[in-house]
């Protein structure tokens, strides 16, 4: 292969622990047949100046070999996929994906039978995206295997390797895939074929897990603006189902949470449901809702019930009953709804930052040694009290 792109080498590069990967691996070995090479997501967020989180390494070797030669230099390494190929080094700090060049045999939509090969064309030929085949070795020289992922790059164009079609019926979460890199990577116009090919086989996306389908429809919300990519996807039919009527809510909710550098995935989820949880429960047919989501949507619907959240008792009070994180959630709601006024957000959000939250100070004990019996009437007296001392400023 011949160097297409060079990059300044950067710290996860030369980190000493990937340094003595690429020297353990290599070993003697001529660095014109190498053994090792970076390989996708890495390769193209260096590539686009992006920080790079995870570490994908691709191999000659066996997972079998690899590990031996890894093992017997002290290095760690887990079997994390060794069904497809893959162990992960564990090295200080650092964990590098190692994964055996590989063809695909048999696909069913869902999981895959696999050979391995010497050939890096070959791995690249077998991969989602045109983005993800690139190679790179330690030096910083980027290879294209398959001459096209540097163009596409650089258009930030998401394009299915070889015929969309053949991509997506070897694993149908592809479908997802391609809104989530289009969401994150991606600008101007879709790739049609891409898109056609999506629509055509958006039914099958039921098939596969929730956690498969959570974990790629959470990144599409999570990404800087994620109503346009759900307007396309919704155009073309794939989760159609989640297509509820607050998409401009979305964009303005996406908007001020930008502005005050206070994202939350949950409340943008709750939004995009009409923030109706008959909604989310109808979501949760197709995704995997974590306890802690529906607590905090919960959380963010208690603290919008109130009145008034343009004056600072309405604030105090939210932050009491409902937390920090769900006022300023529900802010950023009202916000978007025109419902808080933009003058008067700043100083609500220092109430939620800085005010410091008094404790009731009236218990059931208290109400005991006054001659009450604990009981349902209890309970309504302690909530009554409670309610009057929010009222009256928290007052002691």
């Amino acid at each position: 292969m011949k160097t297409k792109r060079h990059i300044v080498r950067t710290s996860w590069m030369l980190a000493k622990e990937t340094l003595q990967l690429f020297k353990i691996v290599q070993g003697n070995i001529p660095d014109n047949e190498p053994q090792i090479l970076f390989v996708g997501g890495c390769v193209r967020d260096a590539l686009l100046d992006i920080a790079v989180e995870d570490i994908d390494i691709a191999t000659k070797l066996s997972p079998e070999i690899i590990s031996e030669i890894l093992t017997r230099a002290g290095v760690r390494v887990i079997p994390t996929g060794i069904d497809h190929g893959t162990v992960t080094a564990v090295i200080g700090d650092y964990s590098y994906e190692i994964t055996t060049l590989r063809h695909d045999i048999k696909t069913d939509g869902r999981h895959a039978t696999i050979s391995y090969t010497d050939c890096w064309i070959e791995d690249a030929k077998r991969r989602d995206f045109t983005v993800n085949t690139l190679l790179m070795d330690l030096k910083g020289n980027i290879y294209d295997p398959l001459e096209r992922g540097i163009a596409d790059i650089d258009a930030l164009k998401i394009r299915f390797v070889g015929k969309a079609d053949k991509r997506i019926k070897e694993d149908y979460l592809r479908i997802l895939r391609f809104f989530r890199f289009s969401a994150i990577y991606g600008a101007g116009e879709f790739d049609s074929e891409g898109l056609l090919a999506c629509q055509k086989y958006s039914s099958n996306i039921k098939n596969l897990s929730k956690e498969r389908i959570t974990q790629e429809f959470f990144k599409i919300i999570a990404s800087d603006k994620p109503y346009d990519v759900l307007n396309i996807m919704f155009e073309h039919g794939v989760l159609k189902e989640f297509e509820f009527t607050n998409n401009e809510l979305l964009e303005n909710l996406c908007w001020f949470q930008s502005r005050y550098n206070l994202r939350s995935l949950s409340s943008r989820l709750f939004v995009m449901a009409d923030m109706n949880f008959e909604n989310i429960k109808f979501m949760g047919e197709y995704i995997l809702f974590p306890k802690v989501f529906l607590k905090d949507i919960k959380a963010v619907s208690g603290a919008l019930s109130l009145p008034d959240l343009n004056c600072d008792a309405a604030v105090h009070e939210a932050v009491y009953r409902f937390g920090r994180v769900a006022t300023a959630q529900s802010l950023m709601i009202g916000l978007a709804q025109n419902r808080v006024m933009n003058s008067y957000a700043p100083k609500a959000l220092d109430i939620v930052q800085n005010w410091d939250i008094p404790n009731f100070p009236v218990s059931g004990a208290d109400l005991i040694a006054r001659g009450m019996l604990p009981s349902p009437e209890m309970g309504a007296e302690l909530k009554r009290l409670e309610d009057e001392w929010i009222k009256g400023g928290f007052a002691e």
